[in-house]
Order: structure tokens, then sequence, then C-alpha cells
């Protein structure tokens, strides 16, 4: 069984917010109960993330959130020949906005192992990511020799 995290569920500034969330409660909870719910509120925004498990021997997928970083919701998909694997370049960006009228835009280039339900679909869900393209690409070649997938054509995948 083979586990990834994709994304953090509520971005980088909504994890270090979940951070700053935990140490107030964690301060806070001898004085009230407020502390406790502040320390819960902070782990799971902190924690929370978005992920897949690929299961090599049954031939299934699952894409998941991954709720306080360990309870994983989602169901299991059966992979099928049709589908294909591929590999994209993406940019996210985050914004944060402050109270001085000011904008800090942060970038994140990843590469992304994706699975296409077949040609002509062309959205796929991410399997995995990478920061570089060699890593991707052995992810990509391993994953296609254990599902038994074809991969699909860069152009399409990019495009």
């Amino acid at each position: 069984m083979l586990t990834y995290v994709t994304d953090k569920s509520f971005g980088p500034s909504g994890s270090f917010a979940g951070y700053f969330l935990m140490g107030v409660g964690l301060f806070t909870i001898f004085l009230s109960i407020s502390g406790a719910v502040l320390l819960l509120m902070g782990s799971f925004m902190a924690f929370s993330a978005s992920g897949c498990s690929v299961d090599v021997d049954h031939f299934r997928i699952r894409f998941t959130n991954n709720l306080w970083g360990f309870i994983k919701v989602g169901k299991w998909q059966y992979v099928h020949r049709k589908m294909q694997l591929g590999l994209s370049h993406a940019r996210m960006a985050y914004q944060v906005h402050s109270l001085s009228n000011r904008t800090i835009s942060v970038t994140d280039p990843d590469w992304r192992v994706n699975i296409y339900d077949g040609e002509k679909s062309r959205k796929g869900k991410t399997i995995c990511k990478f920061r570089n393209r060699d890593d991707a690409e052995e992810a990509l070649a391993r994953l296609s020799e254990l599902l038994n997938l074809t991969i699909r054509n860069e152009k399409l995948a990019l495009g």
C-alpha cells in the first residue's frame, strides 16, 4: 500500500494559524474550557490535509481527506485498464491579505502525478506531488508498472 499526502486543507497560512491556535490553547487550557476548544480547532487546521492511498495488490485507489492528519475519509475506486497516468506541472499560489492593505503571495511550484479516466479525459486527479521533475518521473514509472497502466502523452497532460 502506497500513501501520499498532496496538500494542506487550509493552505500554508491556515496551517500556521492552526499552530498558533494550538499554542494559545495550550497556554489557556488551565484557565478555562475554551483552551481545549482552541486546541481542538487549531490541531484540525494545522494537521488536516488531502492525500491518496494506492492499493497495488487489489488495484484500488482512494483519494482522501486526512482529518487531524490520521483519520482518512474517502471511498476506494478500482483502477481499470482504460485509465492513464500523466505528469503535470502545477504552480499553486496562496495570497494573504493583511489589515494594512498589503497582499503577500506565495507560490509553490511542483510536479504532480495524475490519474485520468481515459484518453479523452482532460482533468486528472492528483495521486502524489514532488518538488523536482526527476522524482515525479520515477514515481510515474513505478506507479505505471505496479498498476499496469499506460503513461499519457505529456503534451496532452500539460496542455
